[in-house]
């Protein structure tokens, strides 16, 4: 029977729903293969049992490694699975098509340790063919095993052999990579260990230094016989000192052993590596990360003990060099890997934590500590600064610092993570990036930790596994889905879960590894999972271009590990090092993969092999697997051939131009004001430079902190400074010098001295908030004045312009905050000269009544009439012009401009003949920007009548207001939020309007609308065009500017006084950057990013025959450098 038409229209509705849903799943990168379709059931399956679990092994939810290679070179790429317990670990052989067979028990790979952990394989014997080392954890309660070595014999089976080779290790190990790090010929082997709370409370750095049988790294060296190396590469680029010398440990054994196979020695202690535990090592990546040709090991370690960064010396020895090279860590470091992701020829550094994405549940989650404690982990026992998050470390050249970016690249917040991979999946040329995450319940949830630390529910169930079980089914599940983020190639991810087929899989996901498993062209993902079957995702790229690169080493490094290749098309660039261990627990096949887009080919192909031989190979067809050969190279490579030509724009002064250093006094913001976002108090020194003794040389007068005396530096001919005592200024240390001006304020021609006083210490009308006006003589002295009105408010900055055309110099005095209520707009003040230095209020002039939190003034024409306007920024404020309408002054604002302001320049800087402005904000590297709208709001107001002014700090999710900070936190301001949310469950995920109901809709808030720091294009008669400054100049709030000449400009930034939650923005101390006409071009300076602290000021200062840029840094030396 023919169906009806509305029964057609409902069977078309269907088929087009069908279709549409089909053709949805068809762009989906990636499809999950069933285990039934490809034979690879292999599952981790955990059994709770009595005294063991997560409450006494803090390790067991942390799943199983995957490893991937071909073991029978048949150019199919085989998988190996280990397995929490005991005989459980499968190696399944690749028979084409997605197709696997399982030949565990025929191989005898199965495993005899209770507790596997990760995997590696690697050629250990150099007989090219794949072995397997497996890493396990024994000693630990009942827990029994060895580590395993699986030597492959070559025919389909293997024989268990580590005690023989050295490296059965028996304790609490996490994975292994092998890796030629003495450049002998030979793979050698670097261990990474766990260890299980041996210390009850956060101890002293020193116990590092300890050794411990079960945990701590190891490093064993391979001692096998030299006749297999290729003689010239033996040794090629040793330096002095090498690994087989006295000096590193005797030397080697190097007769034949074991018929002429490998022995590996612990080196471990001769060679610096710590064996303490204090480290909780789970990460391990193995990279040259600072482009020496030596490849360098970095091991992430859990809880409060550092990562370690050992470079290698190239003599055998390491050095560990963390502090000197990376700004911060992970706080809960789990997987890491080393990539050049941003394609600029330097290997990068991700490390990942477990920071959950969505509101619900990170407000659960216990991860930060509170100032108090974190501050005294710092100081009392010397760790380096950690954040529970994500770190993406990015290389600012030759390893010689890296900057976290991982907050402005939106890839800081994935969950209970563990492998992260880079690798190119969509075949573009860029390098994407995986994560594995999810555990199966979370210790750290703050309602379960509440519940565990009650003594009450203790005594209740003095049945220990009683109180064991009501423990675990108080913890909550902790399922979720891995993360794939597409790379653009130039250092930004965007998220693509959806996109590529892993928003739908909820689960507990472990270690990784990528590998082309049908052959064509792309690369598929295998990943462990506990209580579930392992999953095999097949890569369903559209058809681009792509070049797959193995190599024939020499010796017994047969595979070429540690070589690397740079791949050339279309005038863009690829680097990869050849390394087998990354992620988590986990190892890759030895095969380099490039995804080359629409190129057809690659250019050229260099490899460069270990000791720096290297070959070119030119225009290599796309869709192939090359073989590079190490007896085809030769000459010596140059290690920066392809490193992009750094800029050279300034260099530091090496010569001690002026001993002073600003001495912040201690105060902490939060402990007044608990709710702030961040400090106040620590905004100094500010400089102001001027000839004040008329000697033809510029001198310049820096700041103090509360307590510490302003000083006056004097230029001398020789080009150094002399730091002068003036009594006057000494009399006023007590007060805070938050700016400084030189301008002549009585018309003698001499440059008088206007300082104002601030500081976020003290309380209004507090003498020590008077500002200062000092005369100066013409020849350098200083007496101060009583010309200046008693402005009773926390000052941030002064201006100084003739403003009422009367022939002298006016002044303007920001107001920044009132130190008991952050965020309360303050008036700020301009000030008329009588022409003799006496200043009076203006009345009318300018509207400032409550104008808000100013950070920064300049005067300037910017609209073309010949009359001084001011410019203003400040926090929650829209960037504001005053324009001078003939001494009286109308507001303007640049449109969606409000942000957290702390710095302005004006000056036309792309030479178009107007003025323009630079801002320095917030920057886009932080919590308040990452995968959020980059909106804030914050509701002021004494919410709980208390006589307080509280602030609620809110940001913005797709429309939805949350709060920023957690539940602990903002109890601590307004304790009557107890009463409403006695879990943290039940306020977590909840939005501001819900939370604080009946507070937020009192008041109206104050707004942020842009963080970035950015450009503002004059047109010359008042109006302005606003674009965002490059990204590499948003990593931490600029607080000031300084021009190079030609069109090139330096920033200074960085700032630390903000909760840990937040983090130290620390990346970015001086950056330069360059007009060519509206486009702003960042200029990469490498050695700028070794300056240490917060940059707070720069100003440049004349010499005799040259100038010098004066750097200010908050609580540290004066610093300079010269213009090139």
């Amino acid at each position: 029977m023919k169906p009806s038409v509305p029964g057609a229209v409902r069977i078309l509705f269907t088929l087009c729903i069908f279709t549409l849903f089909a053709c949805q799943q068809k762009k989906t990168l990636f499809t999950l293969v069933d285990p039934g379709d490809s034979g690879v059931s292999f599952a981790n399956k955990l059994q709770e049992r009595k005294l063991f679990g997560i409450l006494y092994f803090l390790y067991y939810y942390n799943g199983g490694g995957v490893a991937t290679g071909d073991i029978n070179n048949d150019g199919l790429t085989d998988i190996y699975f280990t397995a929490n317990s005991r005989g459980n670990n499968k190696l399944y052989l690749n028979k084409g098509n997605f197709q696997f067979e399982d030949i565990t028990a025929k191989a005898g790979v199965a495993g005899g340790s209770d507790w596997c952990s990760g995997v590696t394989m690697a050629d250990v014997n150099g007989d090219g063919l794949l072995d397997i080392y497996v890493s396990s954890v024994s000693g630990m309660r009942d827990l029994k095993g060895r580590n395993e070595l699986f030597i492959n014999n070559g025919k389909g089976s293997f024989t268990e052999r580590a005690k023989e080779y050295g490296l059965d290790f028996s304790g609490f190990s996490s994975q292994a990579a092998f890796f030629d790090y003495d450049h002998d010929g030979d793979l050698d082997c670097y261990l990474v260990n766990q260890s299980h709370h041996p210390h009850a409370n956060i101890v002293d750095t020193s116990f590092r230094k300890g050794y411990d049988s079960l945990s701590g790294d190891r490093l064993y060296r391979n001692d096998g016989p030299l006749g297999k190396i290729t003689p010239g590469d033996v040794h090629a680029n040793r330096k002095v000192g090498a690994a087989n010398s006295p000096s590193t440990g005797g030397n080697r054994r190097l007769g034949a052993k074991l018929g002429g196979e490998a022995v590996f020695v612990d080196v471990s202690k001769q060679a610096g590596i710590f064996q303490s535990s204090l480290g909780y090592g789970l990460g391990l990546a193995i990279a040259d990360l600072n482009n020496d040709g030596w490849e360098d090991i970095y091991v992430g370690n859990d809880f409060h003990e550092n990562d370690y960064y050992y470079v290698n010396n190239g003599d055998g020895t390491f050095r560990e060099s963390g502090a000197q090279h990376f700004k911060h860590y992970s706080r809960f470091s789990m997987g890491n890997d080393a990539a050049d992701y941003n394609n600029d020829g330097q290997l990068d550094l991700i490390t990942v934590d477990m920071l959950p994405p969505d509101e619900k549940t990170l407000k659960t989650y216990g991860s930060d500590e509170n100032p108090d404690i974190y501050n005294v982990k710092l100081l009392m026992n010397g760790y380096q600064h950690q954040y529970s998050r994500n770190v993406l470390q990015r290389n600012n050249g030759n390893g010689s610092s890296f900057s976290d970016v991982a907050l402005q690249s939106g890839v800081a917040a994935t969950d209970w993570s563990w492998a992260p991979l880079f690798a190119d999946f969509d075949n573009d040329g860029n390098k994407d990036l995986f994560i594995s995450s999810g555990i199966v319940k979370r210790p750290v949830d703050l309602d379960y930790v509440r519940f565990v630390s009650d003594l009450q529910v203790r005594k209740g169930m003095n049945q220990t596994d009683k109180y064991d079980q009501a423990a675990i089914e108080k913890m909550p599940g902790g399922d979720t889905h891995p993360f794939l983020f597409k790379g653009d190639g130039s250092g930004g991810f965007a998220e693509m879960d959806t996109a590529w087929g892993t928003a739908g899989m909820k689960g507990c996901y472990n270690g990784a590894a990528y590998a082309d498993l049908d052959n064509d062209g792309d690369l598929d993902m295998v990943v462990n999972a506990i209580d579930a079957p392992a999953v095999l995702m097949r890569n369903d790229a559209p058809a681009t271009n792509h070049l797959a690169i193995q190599f024939k080493g020499d010796g017994g490094n047969t595979m070429g590990l540690g070589a690397r290749a740079y791949v050339f098309a279309g005038g863009s660039m690829q680097y990869q090092q050849l390394v087998l261990t990354r992620g988590f627990q986990s190892s890759v096949a030895p095969v380099l993969h490039f995804g080359l887009g629409a190129h057809t080919k690659a250019d050229s192909v260099v490899v460069v092999w270990p000791g720096q031989r290297y070959q070119v190979l030119r225009d290599v067809a796309a869709n192939k697997t090359l073989t590079a050969v190490q007896a085809n190279a030769a000459g010596v490579f140059e290690i920066n051939r392809f490193v992009p030509s750094p800029a050279s724009f300034l260099t530091p002064v090496t010569d001690s131009l002026v001993r002073w250093k600003h001495a912040e006094n201690p105060f902490v913001d939060v402990n007044v004001q608990y709710l702030v976002p961040h400090a106040l108090s620590s905004r100094g020194p500010k400089l102001a430079v001027a000839d004040v003794n008329g000697d033809g040389l510029d001198d310049f007068y820096a700041g103090g902190a509360k307590d510490q005396a302003g000083v006056l530096m004097l230029g001398r001919i020789g080009g150094d400074f002399v730091a002068v005592k003036i009594p006057v200024f000494e009399a006023d240390r007590y007060s805070e010098d938050v700016a400084a001006l030189f301008t002549d304020v009585n018309g003698d021609n001499f440059p008088d001295l206007v300082v104002a006083s601030g500081g976020n210490e003290l309380l209004a009308a507090d003498p020590r908030l008077w500002d200062r006006l000092y005369l100066n003589d013409g020849k350098g002295g200083f007496a101060k004045s009583k010309g200046l009105p008693f402005i009773s408010s926390n000052k941030s900055c002064v201006a100084a312009a003739d403003v009422d055309g009367d022939g002298d110099r006016d002044l303007f005095l920001g107001v920044l905050a009132n130190s008991v209520a952050y965020g309360v707009p303050q008036t700020s003040v301009l000030l008329l000269n009588d022409g003799k230095g006496n200043f009076t209020k203006a009345e009318g002039r300018m509207p400032l009544q409550n104008i808000g939190m100013v950070t920064a003034a300049r005067f300037a024409d910017v609209d073309g009439n010949k009359l001084p306007d001011l410019v203003l920024a400040g926090e929650w404020m829209p960037l504001t012009i005053m324009l001078n309408k003939g001494g009286r002054f109308e507001r303007s604002t640049i449109p969606a401009s409000s942000g957290w302001w702390q710095s302005l320049y004006v000056g036309d800087v792309n030479g178009d003949g107007f003025l323009d402005i630079l801002a320095g904000n917030w920057g886009l590297n932080n919590k308040f920007q990452s995968r959020k709208d980059g909106k804030l709001s914050l509701y002021v107001s004494d919410f709980d009548r208390n006589g307080s002014t509280d602030q609620l700090l809110a940001y913005s999710i797709k429309g939805k207001e949350y709060p920023f900070l957690a539940k602990d936190e903002t109890e601590r301001a307004l304790p009557v939020l107890k009463k409403h949310y006695l879990l943290y469950a039940e306020y977590a995920g909840e939005e501001m309007k819900d939370v604080f109901y009946g507070f937020v809709d009192q008041v109206e808030p104050l707004r942020v609308e842009q963080l970035a720091s950015v450009v503002c294009l004059g047109n010359g008669k008042g109006g302005f065009s606003m674009q965002a400054l490059p990204a590499e100049l948003q990593l931490a709030p600029i607080f000031s500017f300084a021009p190079l000449g030609g069109n090139r400009y330096v920033a200074g930034g960085n700032f630390y006084d903000v909760i840990p939650y937040e983090g130290r923005y620390d990346g970015q101390p001086l950056a330069l950057f360059q007009f060519a006409g509206n486009k702003v071009l960042y200029l990469h300076q490498p050695d700028l990013f070794h300056l240490s602290g917060q940059v707070r000021d720069l100003q440049w200062v004349n010499r005799k025959g040259d100038s010098v840029l004066a750097i200010a840094r908050n609580n540290q030396p004066l610093v300079f450098y010269r213009g090139n």
